[in-house]
């Protein structure tokens, strides 16, 4: 699938949603430069299959209550779907939920990453989340609601 393609398919499965507030390209952002490597120093053109498009909608209306929990600043999404190549190049787990569309590593301006992941932990299916928190961003999955074990705390 195209850039562009994947633009619209998206967009559309968004819209349907009601979800105004990402943008495709936050899901998947084809055409995004991998870090200079050796082996790897293309632009990889890589969209997600689009039957894991149920779960970027589920992680997004959970970034859509994070956002909603303090209004008064956006959630900036850093990384969400990738594609095994991709993972490995970046050093991601194996089993990433990155892979499955269904996490994503995030940042609110004005909170710490510490922060962002005491609001996540606050949301009603917090049980269902896997929360990372790191020096520069929150990761955020939707791990038990995909069917993976959940919680998950580091």
């Amino acid at each position: 699938m195209t850039r562009d393609e994947w633009v619209e398919v998206c967009g559309k499965a968004l819209a349907a949603e009601g979800i105004e507030n990402f943008h495709p390209l936050e899901i998947a952002d084809i055409g995004r430069k991998a870090p200079d490597t050796v082996l790897y120093n293309i632009h990889h053109l890589v969209s997600p299959p689009f039957n894991l498009m149920p779960n970027a909608l589920k992680l997004c209306h959970v970034l859509c209550d994070l956002r909603e929990a303090v209004r008064t600043t956006p959630v900036l999404v850093n990384s969400w779907y990738r594609d095994t190549i991709y993972n490995h190049r970046i050093g991601g787990a194996v089993r990433s939920m990155h892979l499955t569309c269904g996490a994503a590593d995030v940042t609110k301006p004005g909170f710490s990453p510490s922060e962002v992941a005491d609001i996540l932990e606050n949301h009603p299916d917090s049980d269902q989340f896997g929360i990372g928190r790191y020096a520069t961003f929150t990761h955020i999955d939707v791990r038990g609601m995909i069917g993976r074990t959940a919680p998950a705390r580091w």
